[in-house]
């Protein structure tokens, strides 16, 4: 059977002129970043500096690096709301492997990854083989992990971690903290994978006709199952991250974290019905959030007053995603 060739609109063939007509979400995107940077460089002195910058990149590398493998998910049609409980679940196992049982830091970390890699596994099966929509099935783990995390815990802290641990999140190379540079390898990763692999254009094809592209000869279960799992594990990831980060590990770490996530990819310009995305226009999603939520911190403005505004760009951001999808071929 003939494999599938037709590239996915959202990368240009080679040679070919690029058409900024087909980027207008993203630069929609960033002119809406560039005027709120504007806002909060009059409103804050400070806002636009070097060290306000680095930590702002280094606080949402967690929230960016999962952003990646939930931009995959969502072009495939699919969507995952466990990842936030999968970041605590994956730091408290990893904080008690290491801390608790002794366990070498290398193997328990496998030991977390093999564990996320299952999740993604059995969200994927219940999807390709008894057709239980993503969506119920990581509502239920939202909950379902996050109890896990609990339970083996007891529901308290675990700590304090090896101090090598905290390198990983207070570390520099070449001037920039560890994490950031995390991000880029990941979104870099993402971005090759998304824009010239066979892999990333097939992703596209189930997005945008799943039988069409299964009789191309696209393994469209296989790829539904793979993409669960690449989110999962890199929001394994960014739970043995945060553990760096804290020094320790909490069952309640990640909360809502699933929120920042889904709003930065489709704010980002990747549409909920799937076909459509891009891991520039998601980077430019996870720093608009970024920047919002820092510039409100910094203007002193109530930590709800920023839910409230999320949960609006949210709100639009489906709204034009739908509008898109039904304007666009």
């Amino acid at each position: 059977m003939a494999k599938i060739s037709t590239m996915p609109r959202q990368a240009a063939p080679a040679g070919s002129r690029m058409d900024l007509s087909d980027y207008r979400a993203e630069l929609g995107v960033a002119v809406a970043l560039a005027a709120m940077c504007v806002l909060f460089a009059v409103t804050v002195p400070n806002f636009l500096s070097t060290g306000n910058f680095v930590t702002l990149l280094q606080q949402t590398s967690v929230v960016a690096i999962i952003a990646v493998g939930m931009t995959m998910v969502i072009i495939t049609g699919e969507i995952d709301l466990s990842v936030g409980s999968q970041v605590g679940l994956a730091g408290t196992v990893f904080a008690i492997l290491t801390v608790k049982l002794g366990v070498p830091m290398v193997l328990s970390a496998l030991i977390v990854f093999a564990e996320a890699a299952v999740v993604g596994i059995f969200i994927g099966a219940l999807r390709v083989v008894w057709g239980i929509p993503t969506f119920i099935t990581t509502l239920g783990l939202l909950s379902a992990l996050r109890g896990v995390a609990f339970f083996i815990s007891d529901g308290i802290t675990v700590g304090p971690m090896p101090e090598v641990i905290g390198n990983v999140w207070y570390g520099e190379f070449l001037a920039l903290p560890v994490p950031i540079w995390v991000m880029i390898l990941v979104v870099a990763l993402g971005w090759l994978v998304l824009s010239t692999m066979p892999f990333g254009r097939h992703l596209y094809a189930i997005g945008g006709d799943a039988e069409t592209a299964r009789r191309y000869g696209v393994k469209v279960w296989r790829l539904r199952i793979a993409v669960m799992v690449v989110v999962q594990l890199l929001a394994a990831l960014g739970g043995m991250m945060l553990v760096g980060r804290l020094n320790a590990a909490s069952p309640t770490v990640g909360e809502l974290m699933e929120l920042d996530v889904i709003a930065a990819v489709i704010v980002g310009g990747t549409l909920l019905s799937g076909g459509k995305g891009r891991i520039i226009g998601t980077v430019l999603g996870v720093l608009f959030v970024a920047v919002l939520r820092n510039g409100m911190v910094l203007n002193g403005i109530q930590p709800v007053i920023f839910l409230i505004a999320q949960g609006t760009v949210i709100i639009l951001a489906v709204w034009w995603s739908m509008l898109r999808g039904r304007s666009e071929p």
